[in-house]
């Protein structure tokens, strides 16, 4: 009796369970799944709207002289005389160093006098042969020492001309290395001659921008000590990418009315690269990162969807789509970790 009565009330609460047990069922009788009961995540969005955005990079680079030299001498020797002040300005041809040449010149006198004695030995010998006085041995003999000595003289005068160091082009003229009596060889830099009306601006550009710049495109550029841009304008590529950084060499043409821009200086370049009124830009923080590329969430009748998007120009808040989204799509910039794909959305804003 007892077993049975235990039993019973062991039934009794086993029925009772079954009867209290909660159940996800919705008003069919059917199981739902919690994260798909249908509750919407609060998000926040934009709608996508056109945008007129300057696409554009900033590098870094240095200033460059247009044209520049370091002057050295192409005999050793003694220096003479220096013709020029430091700092100041020359012209093309303006004789700068001369270097002592005594011991050509001397050498040209001895040569001048041969060369007198040749002439006159070639002069009689060339008559002998004409009445056959002499064989035409003879008479070839004289005319070789004659051209001989000429060379000899020849040579002179192109070494005395390297004792005269001259300006190769119009430009500033630096700070000398050597006074006058100084001995110098082939290897000394006596002076460096700078061009600095127009500078050329020197700087690299990543090769995934290779086929945006071009050859008279414009550049702005800041150096330090002035507060205002200045601008040139690119005049030359490199054919060839540098491989260990993956850059371009480009060089711009600046003028320098005041000189206030000098070789060396380091300058931070603007490139325009171009300028599209139908962009679509959306919030940096709205992209996901996949292995496959980038997605991003939009919403549609309540719902979440992802996309992949290909992106293009950057920014410091936003970023370029090239394809994926569509003027007057609606996307989810801000709750993304709380959702996925099917999820239900309510947006807080909606810019």
């Amino acid at each position: 009796m007892k077993k049975a009565l235990i039993w019973i009330i062991i039934g009794v609460v086993i029925v009772l369970l079954v009867i209290l047990k909660p159940t996800n069922k919705d008003s069919s009788g059917s199981k739902q799944d919690p994260k798909s009961q249908g509750v919407p995540v609060i998000v926040e969005g934009i709608v996508v709207k056109q945008s007129a955005i300057a696409h554009s990079i900033s590098v870094t680079g240095s200033i460059i002289s247009n044209e520049e030299v370091a002057l050295q001498s192409q005999l050793a020797g003694i220096v003479k005389h220096i013709y020029f002040s430091e700092g100041s300005h020359v012209s093309k041809g303006d004789m700068l160093i001369k270097i002592d040449d005594a011991q050509i010149q001397a050498q040209l006198e001895k040569d001048e006098v041969a060369k007198q004695l040749a002439q006159i030995t070639e002069e009689r010998q060339k008559k002998l042969l004409a009445i056959n006085g002499i064989s035409q041995q003879d008479y070839d003999i004289a005319l070789n020492n004659l051209n001989s000595i000429l060379a000899d003289i020849k040579l002179l005068q192109v070494q005395i001309g390297y004792t005269e160091i001259r300006a190769p082009f119009d430009g500033t003229i630096g700070l000398r290395n050597i006074s006058e009596g100084s001995y110098v060889s082939q290897n000394t830099v006596l002076v460096n001659l700078e061009e600095t009306t127009p500078v050329k601006i020197d700087f690299f550009v990543p090769e995934k921008y290779l086929g945006l710049v071009q050859n008279g495109d414009s550049v702005n550029f800041t150096v330090s000590g002035y507060n205002n841009a200045f601008t040139g304008k690119i005049y030359a590529i490199d054919p060839k990418i540098d491989e260990p950084t993956r850059t371009i060499h480009v060089r711009a043409l600046a003028e320098n009315k005041g000189g206030k821009l000098l070789p060396g200086a380091f300058a931070t370049i603007n490139i325009q690269l171009s300028h599209n009124a139908e962009s679509i830009m959306i919030p940096t923080e709205a992209v996901i990162p996949q292995i496959s590329g980038q997605v991003a969430y939009l919403s549609k009748n309540g719902k979440v969807y992802s996309v992949p998007i290909d992106l293009g120009i950057r920014n410091d808040s936003t970023v370029e789509v090239v394809s994926g989204i569509n003027m007057g799509d609606t996307v989810i910039t801000r709750g993304l970790q709380f959702i996925h794909p099917g999820s239900a959305v309510k947006f807080k804003t909606v810019r």
